[in-house]
């Protein structure tokens, strides 16, 4: 079995009987999606000796890893609870004292808060301005949705919801959601046109296992998770967009390096109402949260946690289009998405695709090192920020490795992370 920090948010204690055998249940389906994708990348050769314990076509070996999840999970279930669960954090705290934390915490504090300034202030300006007349724009995007978001949330109310509160969604829903709900975007660009590294892109791997990056396939990955916000079972849904590299603006510029890109969540009750959205880059930095309407936020932090970036309330009842800064990447507005005539189509593709990229040799690869992090992608930033212990902070990493803050502890996949932001009802 596998957990999550949002199943280990469970008090398996409390659980009934058979509310303990869904989380059992829950925990197993993630260790079969772990296990089906690490059996994909394993070379033809071990693949093969693997046969003797179980048929060797993929749906033969999945059905294996089914079948004796259920007997593990009937098993677990006449055992003694399993309690206190805690996935490991992303915080290697011993670097901290290394690196006289208490010490080097308070000019990391400040360059924070004049970063989520300097942010705002860009925000302001293109708010108060218009898109138009700062710069000219790529758009990318997909289709009309088949559902409003009015709609997709009208069908979620209608959702039943397992013993655990979590809302029962068929494939069927979970792709109505996630279109429903999809951002489009725009990145600027100059007079001689849009740069290879502001197009959204696709990962692929070649027949050595390199990860290539093929803009010639803009495409955004898209994936449902799932948080609690007053008790309640919220349902994320993640769009995550990968460009080519950040380049340098200056000879020594420890922010750039390979790959970049930004990952776009919109957090719904399972009432079925928008509660907000937020954003971060793929290296989990540069973390805002956005209110919608009908909420405010009023986080309330001690002086040892890093404070919250707060945007602009946001109208639940449009689709949004992400407007992102050329080489940066940074989300300079979000306004109620438009269709201009030069739309380029989005592929959307689920993010499970990245665990196992298909080379053209039907091997299968993956970006991710063994800590959840695009070895190629590191930044000369980790060798200023290590004191705050965060792994190679600036490198792109998989969802669920992702710390969101220099000071003191913040993950994004944190469950609880709407009521730490102090997310109100203004009903």
């Amino acid at each position: 079995m596998r957990t999550s920090r949002f199943l280990a948010s469970f008090d398996a204690g409390e659980l009934s009987e058979v509310a303990y055998q869904r989380w059992l249940m829950h925990q197993n389906h993630k260790a079969v999606e772990g296990l089906m994708l690490e059996w994909k990348r394993l070379p033809a050769a071990t693949q093969g000796r693997l046969s003797h314990y179980w048929p060797g076509s993929r749906a033969e070996v999945k059905r294996a890893l089914v079948d004796c999840g259920k007997a593990l999970v009937g098993r677990q279930a006449e055992l003694p609870r399993l309690t206190g669960l805690t996935p490991e954090d992303q915080y290697h705290t011993w670097k901290r004292w290394v690196g006289l934390y208490p010490l080097t915490a308070l000019p990391f504090y400040l360059g924070v808060v004049s970063e989520h300034g300097y942010l705002q202030k860009k925000q302001r300006e293109f708010a108060n301005t218009g898109p138009e007349t700062i710069g000219q724009w790529a758009h990318y995007g997909r289709q009309r949705p088949s559902l409003s978001p009015d709609e997709a949330l009208a069908l979620l109310r209608r959702q039943a919801l397992d013993e655990l509160g979590i809302p029962l969604l068929s494939p069927a829903t979970e792709y109505q959601l996630l279109d429903a709900f999809m951002p489009a975007l725009a990145v600027r660009h100059g007079a001689s046109g849009l740069a290879a590294n502001d197009r959204p892109l696709r990962l692929i791997a070649d027949a050595s296992g390199a990860i290539l990056r093929d803009i010639s396939q803009p495409a955004i990955y898209t994936d449902i998770s799932y948080g609690r916000f007053q008790e309640e079972i919220t349902i994320q849904l993640n769009y995550s967009v990968w460009f080519a590299e950040r380049r340098a603006d200056q000879w020594l510029d420890i922010l750039a390096g390979q790959f970049d890109g930004i990952t776009w969540r919109v957090h719904l009750s399972s009432s079925g109402s928008v509660l907000g959205y937020d954003k971060m880059h793929q290296c989990g930095c540069w973390y805002q949260f956005f209110p919608a309407g009908g909420f405010r936020s009023q986080p309330a932090l001690p002086v040892t946690q890093e404070p919250f970036n707060i945007g602009r309330t946001l109208d639940p009842e449009f689709q949004h289009t992400l407007w992102l800064e050329s080489n940066t990447h940074h989300l300079l507005g979000v306004q109620p998405a438009g269709i201009p005539q030069s739309v380029k189509p989005l592929k959307v593709l689920p993010y499970t695709r990245l665990r196992a990229l298909a080379s053209p040799d039907g091997r299968y690869y993956s970006p991710f090192n063994a800590q959840g992090l695009v070895p190629e992608s590191r930044r000369l930033e980790r060798f200023v920020f290590w004191p705050t212990a965060i792994p190679s902070p600036g490198a792109m990493r998989i969802h669920g490795t992702h710390a969101i803050a220099f000071i003191g502890q913040r993950h994004f996949d944190n469950p609880r992370i709407l009521d730490e932001l102090g997310v109100v009802s203004e009903l």
